[in-house]
């Protein structure tokens, strides 16, 4: 089939049938307008599709492996354990991704991390400000005190005060700001404007999510023929980050969702095909009480997500129980939501491999009360 080579470059339509494409084509080489013959079958087609529509996000699994080796000096990788309890209950080989252990006891300092590095010295200079219900604003508060730079953390003043104080004593000014996350980013976004601060959204930026996605590169390090991950949802950056690399590089791996049943706007936005937006968000995972999924998330996820399933208050709770007593390791809900999963709602096949990403264990007293009562 012959084309004109129209210009030196090549877009995400121009991929699309009836186009085609030489893989490793020098366009370069050939005179504007000259005819080409091009040669391609569909999985080459299917690969560049992929990457261009990463591109479009400022997500691929390129600059996910980048963010990991920028990581590497700041952070040590994190273990995948094996359970020998779950197995029973789950029918299934069970791994757990265990991000509590993490300097703040929550992923999200990867994601942080990884933006604040990749500030210009001179932005960075100007210090960094973001809104969080908890675990967002400690992974800030962290990166800015590793490069010594002035960090301001929005919260909610019904924030999670075990979080809160975390943040303070990692040297980050805390202000609270409204009832809830949005009411909190509404105000961080003002004082951003009237400042010079960087703002540092806690999923909807690519380097977040980036830095969120270099769980996936350790987890396929230590277990290469792993079947199924479960991630909690809230924003959308952890399973954003995480799915990209993971379906980019083993396509046949499931990719699920975890997501609180009172803070479900990933699955509603997923089933209405555009971003909804809940009124009200009830949920005792206080690091998935995402009103909505972003922009660059909620694509991410119609792209690369399995499936999202729903979990329950009690179930949470029940799972923070369990993985307590029989793994001796801590989650606060947010943490203990794939868990959830995994024991609920997702039904595995009996030689399957599943990992679960134990995302943070930064759980008050209050609730671990709680879930220790739960049966």
């Amino acid at each position: 089939m012959q084309r004109e080579l129209l210009e030196t470059w090549v877009d995400g339509y121009h991929l699309g049938s009836p186009y085609l494409l030489v893989p490793s084509l020098d366009v370069c080489t050939f005179p504007r307008f000259d005819p080409v013959e091009l040669v391609s079958h569909p999985p080459i087609i299917d690969r560049a599709l992929r990457e261009v529509e990463s591109d479009t996000v400022g997500v691929t699994p390129s600059s996910v492996e980048a963010a990991a080796r920028d990581l590497a000096p700041y952070l040590a990788p994190t273990p995948l354990q094996y359970s020998r309890a779950f197995p029973d209950k789950a029918r299934c080989y069970v791994y757990i991704k265990v991000e509590s252990i993490q300097p703040i006891r929550a992923f999200k300092v990867r994601g942080a991390l990884t933006k604040v590095m990749r500030l210009h010295p001179e932005e960075r200079s100007a210090g960094v400000i973001t809104a969080s219900a908890g675990n967002h604003g400690q992974g800030v508060a962290y990166a800015a005190a590793a490069f010594n730079i002035p960090a301001t953390v929005y919260v909610p003043e019904t924030a999670n005060q075990l979080k809160v104080e975390a943040i303070r004593r990692l040297g980050a000014q805390v202000v609270p700001a409204g009832r809830n996350y949005n009411d909190a980013y509404i105000e961080a976004m003002r004082h951003q404007e009237q400042g010079g601060a960087t703002f540092v959204h806690a999923f909807d930026d690519p380097d977040v999510i980036a830095g969120q996605g270099t769980i996936a590169v350790e987890l396929l390090r230590d277990l290469e023929d792993v079947d199924t991950v479960l991630v909690p949802i809230g924003g959308g950056g952890l399973i954003g980050g995480i799915s990209v690399y993971l379906k980019e590089k083993r396509p046949h791996v499931k990719v699920i969702g975890a997501e609180p049943a009172g803070a479900d706007g990933m699955r509603r936005s997923l089933e209405a095909g555009r971003i909804v937006t809940l009124d009200r968000v009830n949920t005792i995972a206080d690091g998935l009480a995402a009103s909505a999924p972003g922009k660059l998330t909620f694509e991410l996820a119609k792209r690369y997500v399995d499936e999202v399933v729903l979990v329950h208050e009690a179930e949470m709770l029940r799972a923070i129980r369990l993985v307590f007593e029989w793994e001796h390791l801590l989650a606060e809900p947010a943490g203990a939501a794939a868990i959830a999963a995994l024991l609920y709602h997702y039904s595995p096949s009996p030689n399957e491999k599943v990992v679960v990403i134990l995302s943070g264990a930064n759980i008050t007293d209050e609730v671990m009360i709680r879930a220790l009562k739960s049966r």
